[in-house]
């Protein structure tokens, strides 16, 4: 339902003449608010909201009103030179650094009696923007309505046989620094596969990850595929972009099978641990 005051009822009604533009207000996530009127003159509204008529140029397609619950979407074209600026940046700039994203952008119908002489605004459509593309001075918004967040799977929980935490998150409750040892490389066997001076047990370090400290990869992270407790054998996931050196030093943490026994043996944190390995597989029975 569209709300409207009295005195635009009342003018749309026995009004034989009037004039309208489009108002468009956009609140950035950091709580900037944008106004422009797509008209050849600024507009303010009651309210004392004043949209500019200078600045991007502003336009869309069309929107559809039903009395059913539905999730519609609007597709805005902006168009700005690069002389206009946001937040010390030209629009493509900002667009290409996420400025836009998730912007809420409210759509009114302006109504007015003469050029400039305001009756009333209604609002006409609201959504948050998702910067779908663009190109030169021009972007491509797709205003997407707020019941969209409404599609989503019910109930939001899921049951999956290994848990569905990434190790080490808020949920997981494990700290990555805590389990974190550095050793040096002793031995390069590929640039897949080092011996280390580290001590464990086979398998321990197994999905777990690995980063550089020193030497020529130093800030290279990568992910761990088997760990063998002989010479502290490490063996990565893919090769590395180029051979380490002995005697260069990495920081290497476990990874975990996130299964009950292993969250339990391995980091005493089964208390966390959200797996439902007792949930029977879907079945199909014919006959």
């Amino acid at each position: 339902m569209k709300e409207c005051s009295e005195a635009l009822k009342t003018f749309l009604h026995t009004a034989t003449v009037f004039y309208k533009c489009d108002l468009y207000e956009i609140t950035l996530t950091s709580g900037t608010v944008l106004r422009y009127a797509d008209y050849d003159m600024p507009i303010t509204l009651s309210d004392g909201r004043f949209f500019s008529c200078e600045g991007p140029i502003f336009s869309r397609g069309k929107t559809k009103l039903t009395a059913k619950i539905e999730v519609d979407s609007v597709d805005v074209s902006v168009y700005a030179e690069q002389a206009e600026q946001i937040n010390g940046m030209s629009w493509q700039q900002a667009a290409r650094n996420g400025l836009f994203d998730n912007a809420n952008l409210t759509l009114y119908k302006c109504f007015m009696s003469s050029p400039g002489v305001v009756v009333g605004a209604l609002e006409w459509f609201c959504g948050y923007v998702d910067v779908g593309g663009g190109g030169g001075l021009e972007q491509e918004w797709i205003i997407k309505s707020y019941m969209q967040l409404l599609n989503v799977d019910y109930p939001t929980g899921k049951y999956y046989p290994t848990c569905p935490y990434t190790l080490y998150s808020a949920k997981c409750g494990l700290v990555r620094a805590n389990w974190t040892t550095t050793g040096t490389i002793t031995q390069v066997l590929s640039k897949q596969e080092i011996y280390t001076n580290l001590t464990f047990t086979d398998g321990y370090y197994d999905l777990g990850g690995a980063e550089f400290t020193g030497g020529d990869l130093s800030g290279e992270s990568m992910s761990i595929k088997n760990s063998h407790a002989a010479n502290g054998h490490i063996v990565f996931i893919v090769a590395l972009d180029s051979l380490p050196a002995v005697g260069d030093t990495i920081a290497i943490y476990p990874g975990c099978a996130r299964t009950p026994a292993a969250c339990e043996s391995k980091f005493n944190n089964k208390t966390h641990n959200c797996s439902t390995p007792y949930i029977p597989l879907k079945e199909t029975i014919t006959k």
